[in-house]
């Protein structure tokens, strides 16, 4: 018995050795945030609701996901921060509050062109909170990594 554990342990030990050393590599590729102004706005919904302007910046992150184990095509990973656009009522003045971050994962394309939409609120009051669209576009390159167009800011179709 001693006999077989001499010879089988190196040559297991060997395969152990291999396999580990074939791990996968990593699985997304280095995350890259770009900041682009947003601007817009959307009219007055009914008696109650008026028409607000937005600004700021958008914040969008990306990142390339590789899938190691089942061999899918390598998805966009993308994470679009408007929590530094701010709204102000066109006829009252009053603040309006985006709390929003959306992630998405896209196909891994040249040129994407996407819609988001996002909550705002009068004074960050949500039980009065009305809703936008964001649309930018994102362009992917390989050397170059992920940049974005100019985000607009519209009404929400209902």
């Amino acid at each position: 018995m001693n006999t077989m554990h001499r010879t089988v342990m190196p040559a297991l030990l060997a395969a152990l050795a291999g396999i580990a050393s074939a791990a996968p590599p990593d699985v997304a590729s280095q995350e890259k945030t770009v900041v682009a102004m947003a601007t817009g706005g959307v009219g007055g919904g009914g008696k109650a609701s008026e028409a607000v302007v937005f600004s700021g910046q958008a914040t969008i992150s990306g990142k390339v996901i590789y899938d190691n184990v089942f061999g899918a095509p390598p998805v966009l990973e993308i994470i679009v921060d408007l929590s530094a656009v701010k709204g102000k009522g066109v006829q009252s003045g009053k603040a309006y509050l985006v709390s929003s971050q959306t992630i998405l994962h896209r196909p891994l394309l040249a040129f994407d062109p996407l819609e988001v939409s996002f909550p705002f609120a009068a004074d960050g009051n949500v039980l009065q909170a009305r809703s936008a669209r964001a649309s930018f576009g994102v362009y992917y390159n390989a050397a170059k990594g992920m940049s974005t167009t100019p985000v607009v800011i519209s009404q929400s179709p209902n």
